[in-house]
Formats: structure tokens, sequence, C-alpha cells
């Protein structure tokens, strides 16, 4: 009786062992479906949740444009487009216009919240126009660095048109919000 007791505790040891690697396969089977399904693909794929401050699309920027944006906290923002329409375009309440010999369309910068700055390079640029937003200006020419204040709803020869006789083409390297 020992012996058949045994035999049964045996074999449904080894039927529960057998049963378990069937669930082990088919959790395992499961798992490697669960990879190649478009959910996980696409989890796979997305972006990261850490902020860079990188400025959208600035490759594509630079390309296009030819202007190199770098960091900034998401408060001064290239406008979208091909910077069409100039100055007329970019009247909006917050809004910014650099100018600049590098493109005839000049840049259109727009503001939100009360503080905001985004690093640049913006090669040639001579005026700063704001709308209701004083901003500061940072321009870089021949190895010297100048910060301008540029009251809201006013013009600001920045750069070369800064001074008399002109001082050596410069380049934009940051604008930042300054109330």
């Amino acid at each position: 009786m020992r012996s058949r007791s045994m035999k049964a505790a045996l074999a449904g040891g080894l039927g529960f062992l057998a049963l378990g690697g069937t669930f082990t396969w088919l959790a395992t089977a499961d798992a490697s479906a669960a990879a190649t399904e478009p959910r996980a693909a696409a989890t796979a794929d997305m972006p990261s949740l850490v902020e860079d401050f990188i400025h959208p699309g600035a490759e594509r920027i630079l390309q296009d444009r030819k202007i190199v944006l770098k960091r900034g906290d998401g408060n001064v923002m290239l406008k979208p487009g091909n910077g069409e329409g100039g100055m007329n375009a970019c009247l909006g309440a917050n809004n910014v216009f650099v100018e600049s010999r590098l493109d005839k369309q000049g840049f259109c910068f727009v503001t939100t919240g009360t503080t905001g700055y985004l690093t640049m390079e913006i090669p040639d640029a001579f005026f700063l126009w704001t709308q209701d937003q004083p901003m500061q200006a940072t321009v870089t020419a021949d190895g010297k660095t100048t910060v301008y204040k540029a009251p809201e709803n006013d013009v600001t020869e920045i750069g070369e048109t800064d001074t008399p006789g002109g001082e050596k083409r410069s380049v934009l390297v940051e604008l930042r919000i300054s109330k």
C-alpha cells in the first residue's frame, strides 16, 4: 500500500511538474508574443520624458533657415514657418522680431510668460523689434559679448548698428524675457 500511495504521489508530482512546465512555456510564449505587439514596439520608440531643453525642430530650422537654435525653457520659440511676411507677420502682442542680413524675412519669436530664454546663433543680427515684451539680447562680435536691454514696443539697435561706424559683424546668441 505504501508503494501504491508513493506511486500515486509521485505520479501527481510529475503531473504537477509537467503542468507547471506547460504554464512556463505558455508564459514564455505569451511574453515573446507581447514583445512583437504594436503597443510594445510603440513604447520602445517613445521619446524620453526627461526634458532636454533643445528647441523643437532645431535641425530642420538649421537646414531651412540657416540659424542654430540651441536651448531654452520653451517660453521663447521661433514662430513656425519660413518667415514669409517678415515683420508684418510678427505683429502679435508677445512677439519679438530679429532682423539679420542672413535672411531678408527676419526671424519672429513668440514669447509666453514673464520669464524665458533661448540660446541661439543668428549671424549678422542688427535690430530687435519688441511688442509688449521687454527683452534682453546677448550679442557677440569680435570676441566681445554685449548685453542689450530692449524695452517693450520699441526698436533696439544691436551689434554693428549700435555704434557709429558700426562694430564688427555680430551674432545674436541669446534672447531673454526681462520683465
